[in-house]
């Protein structure tokens, strides 16, 4: 996937003989549409033309435009939705069937194990043997998530959670403990403006429109979630996607982009442009990166493994069936 970042203010991008052309203040700069995968749109300050939108729709480009928290306001993409009616007829099933009990826990499991590889990932590169002890207490409660049981789903998901935030505990403070003292990072808090947080939030945000999308062209209903509670215009099975893929796809990231020395830009609790598109950059080219899962020898991008698993999730749903999930390799 080639993406391309706009930002800055008083961008200009439009069509011209067939090529993209983006105008700034003091530059021109065309790109072949050949050469593009993808197009973010990362800041207010953009003006598209029509002509533009025609051609990437034609051109089978995603184009995707984030606010200044990184979550996506839209995202063009042409609807080749895989048996919609079906999957979405067997997710509505699952609610009575018990089988949003098993992908529930199922989602939570693969979190949870991919936080306890990426610590001992962590612990064989710093030596720090601690971060390994954490780790085994952490796939406990992994295990710990398999044997809940509860004729409610709502339940269900309360138990869930509840084992979920205390290793969400174990994993932040071991995360803290081995980034440099300079960030203040004490732990995940979503609301929180130090440099750490912020670049989290933002970062999880490019995720989440990845999962929506993969979530979509699988046919299955983004508000209709298994983990997360159906609320009112939330997405929560988005979310529910997401748990499985924020270890690697962003945490491993961001925490090696900051121990190897980066600090981007906050001012309000919000990202500088400049250090959003260095967010974005890393981000979208890690999803790039081929990996292992733990129930497959196949190597994918994460890009793909994210749709694999949402067509996962159609199919066992589909077939009556428990969900693998996604664990990570390294």
């Amino acid at each position: 996937m080639r993406t391309l970042v706009i930002t800055g203010y008083g961008v200009r991008v439009g069509v011209k003989k067939g090529y993209i052309v983006i105008k700034s203040k003091d530059k021109v700069k065309e790109v072949s549409p050949s050469d593009v995968d993808q197009v973010v749109i990362a800041t207010s300050g953009v003006s598209i033309s029509s002509k533009f939108l025609r051609l990437v729709i034609n051109q089978g480009i995603d184009l995707v435009v984030l606010d200044s928290r990184g979550y996506p306001v839209s995202r063009f993409y042409h609807p080749y939705i895989t048996r919609t009616v079906d999957s979405r007829l067997a997710q509505y099933m699952s609610y009575l069937n018990g089988l949003a009990k098993e992908v529930a826990k199922t989602i939570a499991y693969c979190k949870l194990m991919n936080q306890a590889a990426y610590l001992v990932r962590l612990s064989r590169n710093s030596s720090i043997s601690e971060l390994r002890d954490v780790a085994h207490s952490i796939e406990s409660l992994a295990n710990e998530v398999l044997r809940i049981d509860s004729e409610d789903l709502h339940i269900l998901r309360k138990d869930v959670m509840s084992v979920e935030a205390r290793a969400a505990h174990l994993y932040w403070s071991s995360i803290a403990y081995i980034l440099p003292k300079d960030l203040g990072f004490d732990g995940r808090d979503q609301d929180s403006n130090d440099l750490v947080n912020t670049v989290l939030n933002y970062a999880y945000s490019i995720i989440y429109s990845e999962c929506w999308k993969a979530a979509t062209l699988a046919g299955l209903d983004p508000y209709a979630g298994f983990l997360h509670s159906e609320r009112s215009g939330k997405p929560v099975l988005t979310y529910d996607l997401i748990e499985m893929f924020r270890v690697v796809a962003v945490d491993s990231v961001v925490i090696h982009m900051v121990r190897d020395g980066w600090r981007g830009e906050v001012k309000d609790g919000l990202l500088s442009p400049k250090s959003r598109a260095e967010v974005i950059k890393v981000v979208t080219e890690n999803l790039e990166r081929r990996f292992r899962s733990k129930f497959s020898d196949s190597y994918m991008t994460l890009r793909q493994w994210i749709r694999h698993s949402a067509l996962e999730i159609a199919n066992s749903l589909r077939d009556c069936r428990k969900p693998k999930g996604f664990i990570v390799r390294w």
